[in-house]
């Protein structure tokens, strides 16, 4: 066995150095008959010379291709210099991996465009040009040329043209965040390679959908999505289509916190990348990130034998291509080994990495990183600035507004879809006795909708009963909590104005005896009395106004807890009604204590704004979370945090997952 295989190796080296030898000879005599050659039959063999050596950096294939440019000018045949430019543009972009030389090219061939009358040269052109924008990170102004390409495309009616533009436009909508817009276009994308069955980019148009879907935090859908593409793929033993299919699998497990089945996908995805014999760019950035969830897993065994590699290789990954990779690295197990001041300096360099790239998803995971360096050093201001950062990035990036509008694009794309396999399904059958179809129709119509009307009046009079029974039971709620109120505030002034003047006298008389033990107890009994009595009626709120009541109160709760409170509150003082002001303070009193108690949690952060008509409060934990229905059932705590809020008119939001923390939003109309 072992001697048929070497010699099959050897038949098949001769076979490889045989066809090396052939292609050289023939690349020797075009060159030949390229010198020997003037005008049109000289371009013509620098054109056959380009396709010999295409994308052939071994066989000066760049050199060639500019001579072919140069010549092709000269001869003013400017059709055959555009598509060769595109093709050079493509090169430098794509397989030498230099978009700032692709982006050189374009701009100084870009001034010929008058002179181009061949609309699929123009379409090339600015696909490759606006490519160059998109890897240097120009996201808008790659746009704008890929809208031009897909003028010029629709212009030629090249459909597989039109579909790259579509794809790669969705790539840098996605880029920017416009994720309404990517979606139409992958979406626009796929139906185009379905028509021209390009299995290959159906499966990269699937991909680029699933990520758009993670980025939403659809992480269903974006695994069916992803799971489908998996299946084509492996079907077609698509090796580097499997590579990034599995890398970004297990960049949703690394979202969610599923560190174990995120090493596992990194682990097929080096596996599919081996495979594919062909893309060897992309194992060191598998190779750092499997190091980096390993680290987050604890497991720090594992990274040995990848640290070993990075070590034989070591001016690889510090060379710009893998440099953002490796700081990652080196700043996850300096963290992980409690260097935390190596840590900080790692960190703060790959910060600046990413805000150069500006991607604010990878942003705001560098920014949290840093707050917890800071944290660990003790740094509260900075650990606190950063994690504010993070915050905000967050918040911006997951807004309500985009997810509605990506979830009506997806039910758009699944319609779509549906509609496209119905059409292909049914396009050969014929509709039969259509008359006595629609008789039938009528009649069941016709006793569905008397039937519908009755149940209908029966529903509306039971809906009508439910809303009184509701209304009531809401109207014996609030006054209930109203009458809590007016007890707590008259035995806050009783206990104030009568036991509490009593206590102080008590507190004189022991002083005047020079009893110490007795002053010592009528002073400690005095505070209680002023404890319990501020908990049933805070004079703060008189005192210093609802905005430094409620910052008080969160400072005094942050100073007895473990929990990294952070806060940023205008001043709302004078907006709300005495009464409104204290229901607001008493749902504060109830979050904050349902976040001590119960939300197990590390950090909270607490933002009032006030907007022109209403005033937005909003606080959030990063803690446990809980099941909201169940504690709507159950929890008296809850029931009345939702009362309070309908008694001053308010708008009540609580977003909870179990281990996702829970955010709690309140709009009060002013």
């Amino acid at each position: 066995m072992k001697q048929s295989l070497i010699i099959y190796f050897f038949i098949f080296s001769i076979v490889m150095v045989s066809q090396e030898t052939k292609l050289k000879t023939e690349i020797g005599n075009v060159k030949l008959k390229v010198k020997n050659s003037k005008k049109g039959e000289r371009l013509k063999w620098l054109d056959s010379l380009t396709k010999l050596t295409e994308y052939n950096s071994n066989f000066k294939y760049d050199s060639i291709v500019r001579e072919t440019i140069s010549y092709a000018l000269q001869l003013d045949s400017i059709n055959l210099s555009t598509v060769q430019t595109a093709n050079l543009i493509y090169y430098y972009n794509n397989i030498v991996r230099t978009p700032e030389e692709g982006l050189g090219l374009f701009k100084s061939f870009i001034d010929k465009k008058a002179k181009i009358k061949n609309e699929n040269a123009l379409a090339q052109l600015y696909l490759n040009g606006a490519d160059s924008y998109y890897f240097l990170n120009e996201f808008n102004v790659a746009i704008t040329n890929y809208g031009l390409a897909r003028k010029y495309a629709e212009q030629s009616k090249n459909e597989r043209l039109l579909a790259l533009v579509n794809l790669y436009m969705g790539y840098a909508y996605t880029d920017i965040g416009n994720f309404s817009d990517a979606s139409l276009k992958l979406q626009d994308a796929e139906l185009l390679f379905q028509k021209l069955k390009d299995t290959f980019n159906i499966i990269s148009a699937k991909n680029s959908l699933s990520i758009l879907f993670s980025q939403n935090a659809f992480y269903e859908v974006a695994e069916q999505e992803r799971n489908e593409a998996i299946v084509l793929a492996k079907k077609i033993n698509g090796y580097r289509n499997l590579t990034a299919l599995y890398t970004n699998s297990a960049e949703d497990f690394r979202k969610i916190g599923k560190t174990k089945e995120c090493i596992s996908s990194l682990l097929l995805a080096i596996e599919a990348n081996e495979k594919s014999n062909t893309d060897a760019y992309l194992r060191p950035i598998l190779v750092c990130k499997l190091i980096v969830a390993y680290t987050e897993d604890g497991n720090l065994k594992e990274i040995e034998k990848y640290l070993l590699e990075i070590e034989k290789n070591k001016s690889l990954y510090t060379s710009k291509d893998y440099n953002e990779d490796y700081l990652e690295v080196l700043k996850n197990i300096a963290f992980a080994k409690g260097d935390y001041q190596k840590a900080l300096k790692l960190a703060e360099e790959h910060l600046v990495k990413k805000i150069s790239k500006k991607k604010p998803e990878e942003i705001y995971i560098a920014e949290f990183f840093l707050s917890k360096v800071y944290k660990k050093l003790g740094k509260t201001t900075e650990a606190y600035f950063h994690l504010n950062n993070y915050y905000a990035l967050k918040d911006s990036i997951s807004s309500v507004q985009k997810i509605n509008t990506l979830s009506y694009y997806q039910t758009v794309f699944e319609a779509k879809k549906r509609d496209f396999k119905i059409e292909n399904q049914e396009k050969d059958i014929t509709l039969l006795n259509e008359i006595s179809k629609v008789k039938t129709q009528i009649m069941i119509f016709g006793g569905a909708g008397l039937i519908s009307i009755f149940i209908f009046i029966i529903l509306f009079r039971s809906r009508n009963n439910a809303r009184r029974e509701q209304k009531l039971q809401e109207s014996f709620s609030q006054n209930l909590i109203a009458a809590q109120e007016n007890e707590r505030t008259r035995v806050a002034r009783e206990l104030h104005d009568s036991v509490g003047q009593k206590l102080m006298l008590l507190t004189k008389k022991s002083k005047m005896v020079k009893n110490s033990e007795l002053v010592s107890l009528s002073e400690n009994t005095l505070e209680e009395l002023r404890t319990i009595s501020r908990g049933l009626h805070p004079p703060v709120i008189e005192g210093l106004g609802i905005t430094n009541a409620i910052i008080s109160m969160i400072n005094e709760v942050d100073s007895h807890t473990n929990i990294f409170f952070t806060n940023e509150i205008e001043n709302i003082d004078n907006l709300l009604t005495t009464e409104n002001t204290l229901h607001l303070y008493r749902i504060m009193q109830e979050v904050l204590s349902n976040i001590v108690k119960h939300a197990n949690a590390k950090a909270a952060y607490i933002t009032i704004e006030k907007r022109e008509k209403e005033i937005v409060l909003i606080m959030k934990d990063n803690g446990k979370g809980f099941d909201l229905e169940r504690s709507n059932i159950i929890s008296l705590g809850m029931k009345t945090l939702k009362e309070r809020s309908k008694i001053i008119k308010s708008k009540l939001e609580i977003s909870t997952q179990l281990k996702k923390g829970t955010i709690i939003q309140l709009v009060i109309p002013i």
